[in-house]
C-alpha cells in the first residue's frame, strides 16, 4: 500500500510560526514532524509513497530526510485534494491519504479491512470531539453523509481526524479541491472507522504547543523541553517547558517559559511567558 501525505499548505492558522517553516516540518522533540509520520508509516508497512511540495517546499523535502520511497510532487499552484491525482499512473490498488499537520497511530489492518469490502470506495479515520473547533462528519451508521459546521464546545461531534483510505478507482474520480465535495455529490460510499488512539494536531501555534506537550508526556518527559539540533543554552539561563527550533543560542540573561522559539536566534536577555519568539518579532499565543 502506498502513502500520500498532504504537505503543500501554507498553515494560514499557524502563522506567524508556518511564515518561518512549514507545518510538517515543524518539530516534534527535535525531529520534524514529517519525519515522525513517515517512521510511523514505515512500521506499518507502508514504505513507498508520495508527497507534495508548495509552501517553503525544500524545508519540507528536508525534514523528510534522505527521502527513501518517497516521490515528491511540487504544485506551482495548490490544487488542494486534487493533488492526489498525480499518484494514479504509480498505484496498485489502494492509496493511504495522511495530513501533513498531524501525528496519529493509524489502525490501518481494520482501515483496509473495510475497504475491501464490497461496494466501498473508501474509508474515513474519525474521532471523538468535544473542542467545538472543527468540521463535524454526518454520518448514517459507519457510512458517511456530509460535514457540518462544529458543533457547539461541550457537545459530542464526530470529525475527520485527519487520514482516508481510497480505492485507486476512487482517487480518479477527485475532481475538486476538497475530496469531500467529490465523495458527496458522486454519491461514493465511504465508510467511517472510529479511532481513539494518538492523535496531536499542529493546526494552530497553541495546538502545536499543546502537541508537543503531549508527545514528551508520552515519552515520560511531562513538562520538559523540546531543543532542535544546534540548540545552546547558557547554564545560567531559565528555560523552562519551552521549544527551542534549530540554532538557537540563549544568553545567561534570559528567562522562557512555555515559549516556542523559532530557531536561527540568538538571545541575550529577556524575559518571556507563552510567546512566540521569532526574527519575525515576538507574538503572545492567540
Amino acid at each position: 500500500m502506498k502513502f500520500f501525505i498532504l504537505a503543500g499548505g501554507y498553515g494560514r492558522r499557524a502563522e506567524p510560526l508556518s511564515l518561518v517553516k512549514p507545518k510538517p516540518a515543524f518539530p516534534f522533540d527535535g525531529v520534524p514532524l514529517l519525519a515522525r509520520m513517515l517512521g510511523r508509516l514505515r512500521g506499518l508497512g507502508c514504505v513507498e509513497g508520495f508527497v507534495n511540495l508548495h509552501h517553503l517546499g525544500a524545508q519540507v523535502m528536508s525534514a523528510a530526510g534522505d527521502g527513501s520511497g518517497i516521490r515528491f510532487f511540487e504544485e506551482a499552484e495548490l490544487s488542494g485534494s486534487r493533488v492526489l491525482t498525480r499518484a494514479l499512473p504509480f498505484l496498485n490498488d489502494e492509496l493511504l491519504a495522511v495530513n501533513g499537520d498531524t501525528f496519529l497511530d493509524i489502525p490501518l489492518g481494520e482501515m483496509a479491512r473495510r475497504v475491501r469490502a464490497p461496494g466501498v470506495d473508501g474509508v474515513l479515520l474519525a474521532r471523538s470531539d468535544r473542542s467545538g473547533r472543527y468540521t463535524r462528519l454526518l454520518c448514517d451508521g459507519d457510512r458517511f453523509l456530509a460535514n457540518a459546521p462544529p458543533a457547539p464546545e461541550g457537545e459530542a461531534a464526530l470529525m475527520y481526524a485527519g487520514a482516508a483510505l481510497f480505492k485507486k478507482r476512487t482517487v480518479a474520480r477527485i475532481d475538486e479541491s476538497n475530496f469531500f465535495a467529490s465523495i458527496r455529490r458522486q454519491a461514493l460510499n465511504f465508510q467511517v472507522v472510529h479511532f481513539d488512539g494518538v492523535w496531536l494536531d499542529v493546526g494552530t501555534p497553541s495546538s502545536y504547543f499543546q502537541a508537543h506537550g503531549d508527545y514528551l508526556s508520552r515519552r515520560g518527559r511531562a513538562g520538559g523541553n523540546g531543543f532542535s539540533p544546534g540548540v545552546e543554552v547558557s547554564p545560567a539561563a531559565r528555560v523552562q517547558h519551552s521549544i527551542l527550533w534549530e540554532n538557537t543560542r540563549v544568553g545567561p540573561g534570559v528567562s522562557l517559559s512555555s515559549c516556542i522559539v523559532t530557531g536561527d536566534l540568538a538571545l541575550e536577555s529577556g524575559d518571556h511567558s507563552r510567546r512566540i519568539v521569532s526574527r519575525l518579532g515576538v507574538f503572545p499565543f492567540a
